[in-house]
C-alpha cells in the first residue's frame, strides 16, 4: 500500500471536502466567560446573566452531532475559557467517542492534575495553552490576576505527561514591557510556540477597542524579528508553494474568499450562531442552527464565502500574491466588499519595513 505523506494527506482533505462544500472542520466557542480577565480578550464577558443565554451541554451535543452527521472530522473547542463551560467533560467525550480529531484552547489555570490524568486517558489531538507572562507583574498587567506559578506548573505537570501541548503567545500593549522574556519562557519549555502576527478587533459587547491595546508597527516588527530567530515559522514560502501547486488557488479572484473558512471549516460562537470562523462578521454571513438545523445553517455561510465578491482593489494591489482579502481583517466595511484603507496601510508599512517575503494569512 502506498504511503502519503501527512502533510499531503491534510492537504488532499481540505482541498477534497472544500471542493465538496463539505464541513470538515468546525470551531465551538463554548463560553465568552473566563477565570481571567484579560485586557485584550476579543470576546470575554463579564455578565453573570451571560450564563442563561449560553447553549447548554445537551445544545452543544445536538448540534456536534449535526456536524457529524454533515462530515466534520476535526474540531476544536474554545472560549473564553473553554473547560469553564459546566458541561466540558460530556462535550469533549462526545467528541472523541465518535473519532473526532479534537483540539482543546485553554488558559492553562484549570490544567490541573486532576485534568491532565483524564487528558492522558482520553487524548485531544492537541492542548494550545495561551502564556500571558513571565512572572507574576505581568501575568497581572496582562490579565489582573496573578496566577503565573500556577499556570507555568500545569504546562510542566502536561508536557511531562506526554500531551501534546502548544504555546500561544498574543503580544499587546499590556505585555510590551515582557514580550520578549515571555518568548523566551514559552521556547524554554521545549514544545511548538505560536506568536500572533496580529491583534484582532474585540467584540462590540466586551466594550473594548482594539486601538487600546494594540502596538505601534516598531514593537510589531521587532517581535517579528525575534520570533523568526527563535521559532520556526511552521509556513515557508516552500510549503506555500506546495499548497498552491496542491489546491491549485488563484491568489485574488472575482468571487469567493481564499481560505477554507466557510468552505471546508465553520464556527459556532457561544451564543449558537454560526460564522465562516469565529470573528468572521455577522453583518457579511450568519447562520442559526439552531433555529434552522446544522446543514441549513451550513449551506448559508458556504454560499455566502463562495459567492463573496472580492473588493475590486485587490485585484491591482502590490500585495496580492501574498495578502489574500479577509473580511475579518476589514470588518468595519467586509458587508460593502471593500479595503479598510488603515488595516491595507498598516499591511503595506509592514511588508516593507519587514521585507517579508512569507504569506501573511
Amino acid at each position: 500500500m502506498d504511503k502519503l505523506p501527512y502533510r499531503e494527506f491534510l492537504a488532499m482533505m481540505q482541498e477534497r471536502t472544500r471542493e465538496a462544500d463539505v464541513p470538515y472542520s468546525g470551531s465551538f466557542e463554548l463560553t465568552p466567560l473566563c477565570n481571567l480577565d484579560c485586557k485584550m480578550c476579543y470576546v470575554h464577558l463579564q455578565d453573570p446573566s451571560v450564563k442563561h443565554r449560553m447553549l447548554s451541554g445537551e445544545q452543544w451535543i445536538s448540534l456536534i452531532q449535526q456536524a457529524i452527521d454533515a462530515g466534520m472530522m476535526i474540531a476544536g473547542l474554545t472560549g473564553g475559557e473553554a473547560m469553564t463551560h459546566p458541561a466540558f467533560w460530556d462535550i469533549y467525550m462526545y467528541l472523541l467517542n465518535h473519532g473526532i480529531t479534537t483540539f482543546v484552547n485553554t488558559n492553562g489555570l484549570l490544567l490541573n492534575e486532576e485534568a491532565v490524568k483524564r487528558f492522558q486517558a482520553y487524548r485531544p489531538f492537541q492542548i494550545a495553552i495561551s502564556l500571558y507572562g513571565c512572572d507574576s507583574e505581568s501575568y497581572v498587567a496582562v490579565t489582573g490576576v496573578d496566577v503565573y506559578e500556577q499556570v507555568v506548573r500545569n504546562i510542566r505537570l502536561a508536557i511531562d505527561a506526554g500531551l501534546h501541548i502548544r504555546i500561544n503567545i498574543t503580544p499587546s500593549k499590556f505585555m510590551s514591557p515582557w514580550t520578549e522574556r515571555v518568548m523566551a519562557l514559552a521556547k524554554s519549555f521545549g514544545v511548538s510556540v505560536i506568536v500572533n502576527y496580529s491583534l484582532i478587533e474585540a467584540r462590540e459587547d466586551t466594550g473594548r477597542k482594539k486601538a487600546d491595546f494594540d502596538i505601534p508597527l516598531e514593537e510589531d516588527l521587532r517581535i517579528l524579528e525575534k520570533r523568526r530567530e527563535m521559532f520556526s515559522s511552521g509556513y515557508s514560502t516552500g510549503d506555500h508553494e506546495f499548497f498552491m501547486k496542491r489546491c491549485n488557488r488563484p491568489h485574488v479572484s472575482d468571487k469567493g474568499l481564499y481560505c477554507n473558512a466557510g468552505r471546508s471549516g465553520f464556527a459556532v460562537n457561544w451564543d449558537g450562531a454560526m460564522k465562516p470562523c469565529l470573528n468572521f462578521p455577522r453583518d457579511v454571513v450568519c447562520g442559526y442552527p439552531l433555529r434552522d438545523g446544522f446543514r441549513q445553517a451550513w449551506s448559508e455561510v458556504n454560499e455566502a464565502v463562495k459567492n463573496y465578491e472580492v473588493p475590486k482593489a485587490c485585484h491591482s494591489c502590490e500585495l496580492n500574491n501574498k495578502c489574500h482579502y479577509c473580511p475579518k481583517a476589514h470588518s468595519i466595511v467586509a458587508a460593502q466588499h471593500l479595503c479598510d484603507p488603515d488595516f491595507c496601510n498598516y499591511l503595506k508599512a509592514k511588508f516593507r519595513a519587514s521585507g517579508k517575503t512569507e504569506k501573511h494569512n
